[in-house]
């Protein structure tokens, strides 16, 4: 009996850390089969779904910013405002997913305006 407790405990030790991986190969194919997170400003994968959306909201409307000679203006863009984009039920409440939308609009935004060697224009 003692050894058969022992084999299930060192069965799941064993077993754990392969399900962890798979899940987080998982999470990576699905963020790479979206395709909204800009190579230059990705995000760990392990992030939730509101923050690395608006991250990449973000990053694309600084570089257009950017591109365009704007001012640097975060909130100024309407996606941030609203900050909704991508929103399902599933992800938990609208406000929840607004707050962790904008923190990762905010982010995505600063490190997208950025000029080559990492200060703003």
């Amino acid at each position: 009996m003692v050894r058969f407790f022992g084999f299930v405990l060192s069965l799941l030790v064993f077993v754990t850390p392969l399900t962890a991986d798979a899940q987080g190969r998982a999470r990576a194919r699905n963020a790479d089969r979206l395709g909204a997170i800009p190579l230059a400003g990705r995000v760990s994968v392990n992030e939730e779904p509101a923050f690395a959306r608006g991250y990449a909201d973000g990053f694309a409307h600084a570089q257009e910013d950017r591109r365009e000679r704007r001012r640097y203006d975060p909130v100024g863009h309407r996606d941030y405002r609203e900050a909704d984009q991508g929103f399902s039920r599933s992800y938990g409440t609208l406000e929840a997913y607004r707050n962790n939308y904008r923190a990762g609009f905010r982010a995505g935004y600063d490190a997208g305006y950025r000029d080559d060697t990492g200060k703003r224009r």
